[in-house]
């Protein structure tokens, strides 16, 4: 049982060490790490119990018999022989550690509420033919996919939904924190993909309000992109526009690309939109113009704080590390110069 001292000795040193690096990196105390699952301490045990039967079960190693006392001491302990019980020392601290990291360490001092700031929004775009007109680069479409594709990243923590129209409309996406993935959406978004021979702008709105029914926020926000009239069967833009206000939905209206004289578009239905609701209607004639839209309409919009959960960081990692690095070491000393034979 003489065995079990060393290897004590060297696991409580090891653990001593990865400790005092757990509270340097945390930069407190100790003890104000706290567990979510204590009772996984318990598979500490385990390790201990090992060590103590294999203690009891190793015999004692053979003597050698020298016929002057001189001559053994001569022949102390080497370096080698000193630290012969390092690699199973190495082996005891690394499986308290993962027993402690088993245990889930949390630390108390770094609970907080989690906030952010954020609104719903859900953006309608048209797909109707007119859009393939290239007085903005390339065409009116994919200049309004970039500002679009901007505008998200720029929105972090907002949910976001998507609609097209053409002569009907269509959802894209839902309301969304994913924005990786509603920015790819966005992306692939062709002129074909609806039937773009009419301009359902009533429908567009229609389907980007129930979009909005998703919605729990205090702020919600609805932007309409189009570059024509609405003269399409079905849901009138007025009838929209008096639903969004009854819910206190802002809706902005971007009217984009040049229009001449005697051209199917009509400012004014859109900005009456905007205005009945709170909102804001902008005319985008070229590509500066547009990107300056998206710019003014990210200025406009509000944020509002949405509280989380309260929670705690997570240290597991900070005892699971040096455990790993223990095993490492101790597979290294045991096959290089620790190596033993039977």
């Amino acid at each position: 049982m003489r065995s079990l001292l060393p290897i004590l000795g060297f696991a409580l040193a090891a653990l001593a060490l990865a400790l005092g690096g757990v509270a340097l990196v945390v930069g407190q105390d100790l003890r104000f790490i706290v567990l979510d699952n204590p009772w996984w301490l318990l598979t500490a045990i385990i390790p201990l119990l090992a060590l103590a039967v294999r203690a009891g079960l190793t015999p004692r190693p053979p003597t050698m018999q020298f016929s002057r006392t001189r001559s053994a001491r001569s022949l102390g302990p080497g370096l080698a022989a000193r630290l012969a019980h390092l690699p199973d020392g190495m082996r005891l601290a690394a499986a308290l550690l993962l027993a402690f990291a088993l245990a889930r360490p949390q630390s108390s001092r770094l609970t907080d509420r989690v906030e952010h700031e954020g609104i719903d929004i859900a953006i309608a775009l048209d797909l109707s033919e007119s859009m393939e007109a290239d007085d903005l680069f390339p065409n009116r479409l994919e200049a309004a996919k970039e500002v679009i594709d901007q505008f998200i990243a720029r929105r972090p923590h907002d949910r976001i939904g998507m609609v097209a129209f053409g002569a009907h409309a269509s959802t894209v996406s839902p309301l969304t924190v994913d924005h990786g993935v509603l920015r790819q959406l966005v992306r692939r978004l062709q002129l074909g993909s609806l039937d773009g021979s009419k301009t359902a702008i009533g429908a567009g709105l229609g389907l980007a309000l129930n979009r909005l029914k998703e919605s729990d926020a205090a702020t919600q926000v609805l932007v309409l992109l189009t570059d024509g009239v609405h003269n399409a069967e079905g849901i009138d833009p007025d009838s929209a526009a008096a639903e969004a206000k009854e819910r206190g939905i802002a809706v902005y209206t971007v009217l984009i690309g040049r229009h001449a004289s005697g051209q199917s578009v009509d400012p004014g239905r859109l900005e009456r939109i905007a205005g009945l609701t709170g909102g804001y209607a902008y005319t985008a004639e070229d590509q500066q113009a547009l990107v300056t839209t998206f710019q003014d309409l990210l200025d406009k919009l509000e944020r509002s704080t949405i509280a989380g959960e309260h929670v705690r960081a997570e240290l597991f990692f900070l005892f699971l590390w040096p455990a790993l690095l223990l095993l490492l070491a101790d597979v290294l000393l045991r096959s290089t110069r620790l190596r033993r034979f039977p």
